[in-house]
């Protein structure tokens, strides 16, 4: 629960913070978030509210359907409703052109009922020999090749330290067999593990989850934090390939005294807030919304949640330390205005790009060449990355001077690199 520490703090903050004060949005510049690549979950047990929501969201890079597990024999198993939830993805990927990729993860449904949830002995039998893995990976494109998946992703978790170099052994030879599919493979990392120790293969898409810092495990609180968000996002830079960053929407509550936990959805948070005549109030430090309330019972909980503002927070921070590909765990009871915010952010750049042709240029395209991020060629023009933005995406006609530093960093004429100026180099 909030210790009296925690609410000064808080309460301290929100003299300084106005967003703090009730759950009012602070103004959001799009245009930092103009490279964003998104993608997102569904849930088989949230399979229709997920679909609806998704549908809402324009643009997507691709979607996961979550999840397949394993039965008592170590072999894939699907529960009642993920049938429908791949037909009711399928429907919308074929109306919307969204690749689909499936979700696999180590949580075991043993005969007599009992879930033995992110198991990591039964990781060890599955990856332990090259016999035991080859039967895992021909057992994962039975799967795929019957449900016609684009792609697979693996959310192996809790992985004793002893078997990792097995499991990323099981990564590249997974990989292998799926490129020349010519399907993708994903690979979900938790936040805790020190890549930076192994030799990670590359080809796989690398996902590392941003959004543990709080939850079943700990004391109230969001689940995640500026802070947090950039220790993961420079945790990824040791990673091969272009690694996105996975964060989450909803929240959970808290109940007082037992330290009992619930997953909430955005919408679950608001209407208790509704019910309970309670107003959320913002922490600074992470854009999450928080209250406490009293249930019938007299039962006293701490809510903590994110909306439309939390997400910008968090993909804000994320852009500035250079990391635009984003995944969404996960989509389901979330607000319109949360949906509407998601599907502008997809969307902006092609807006922009729409309204803005007599200010295009080549310096995305220049600058990529050059292994350069928005934030290094900023820094070394003398501009900030918000203004680079926005003169990349066309919604500002940089100044002469301006044009000049951009020409001689990126080592071209300006004439290359600007349309429609009669400005020489």
């Amino acid at each position: 629960m909030l210790t009296t520490k925690n609410i000064i703090f808080i309460v301290i903050s929100c003299l300084f913070f106005s967003g703090c004060q009730e759950k009012k949005q602070q103004t959001m510049d799009l245009s930092v978030l103009d490279e964003l690549k998104f993608s997102a979950w569904v849930t088989e047990w949230q399979w229709q509210s997920g679909v609806e929501d998704l549908r809402q969201v324009e643009g997507l890079d691709r979607a996961q359907v979550f999840a397949a597990y394993f039965d008592g024999e170590d072999h894939i198993y699907f529960r009642d409703k993920m049938d429908d939830a791949i037909a009711g993805m399928k429907k919308l990927s074929k109306e919307r052109n969204i690749p689909l990729d499936l979700t696999i993860v180590n949580d075991l449904f043993l005969p007599d009922g009992t879930v033995v949830h992110k198991d990591s002995e039964l990781i060890g039998r599955l990856i332990e020999t090259p016999e035991s893995r080859k039967q895992h990976i021909d057992n994962i494109l039975e799967y795929i090749d019957t449900y016609q998946f684009e792609g697979l992703e693996i959310d192996y978790e809790n992985i004793n330290e002893e078997d990792l170099p097995n499991l990323i052994q099981f990564y590249q030879e997974l990989h292998v067999v799926l490129e020349a599919q010519g399907k993708p493979l994903r690979i979900i990392l938790e936040p805790n593990l020190h890549v930076e120790q192994y030799n990670f293969p590359t080809g796989p898409v690398y996902v590392m989850m941003a959004y543990n810092l709080h939850g079943g495990h700990s004391e109230p609180g969001p689940k995640a934090d500026d802070e947090f968000i950039r220790k993961v996002v420079n945790k990824m830079n040791t990673l091969p390939g272009q690694p996105v960053i996975a964060l989450s929407a909803g929240g959970f509550s808290w109940q007082h005294g037992n330290g009992e936990t619930k997953t909430l959805t955005e919408m679950d948070a608001e209407d208790l807030a509704e019910t309970a005549d309670v107003v959320p109030m913002r922490d600074p430090s992470s854009g999450s919304m928080y209250f406490d309330y009293q249930d019938a019972h007299g039962d006293t909980f701490t809510v903590w949640y994110g909306d439309q503002q939390t997400l910008y927070q968090w993909m804000k921070i994320s852009a500035e330390e250079g990391q635009t590909r984003v995944s969404l765990w996960r989509m389901g009871g979330m607000e319109t205005s949360t949906l509407e915010f998601l599907n502008k952010a997809v969307n902006y750049k092609a807006k922009a790009r729409g309204e803005n042709e007599m200010f295009a240029n080549h310096i995305k395209e220049l600058r990529k060449q050059m292994n350069l991020t928005q934030a290094e060629l900023a820094e070394r023009v003398g501009i900030g990355r918000t203004a680079l933005s926005k003169i990349e995406n066309g919604a500002y006609y940089p100044s002469a001077k301006t044009m000049k530093k951009i020409s001689d960093v990126l080592n071209k004429p300006i004439g290359e690199i600007f349309f429609n100026t009669d400005i020489s180099s």
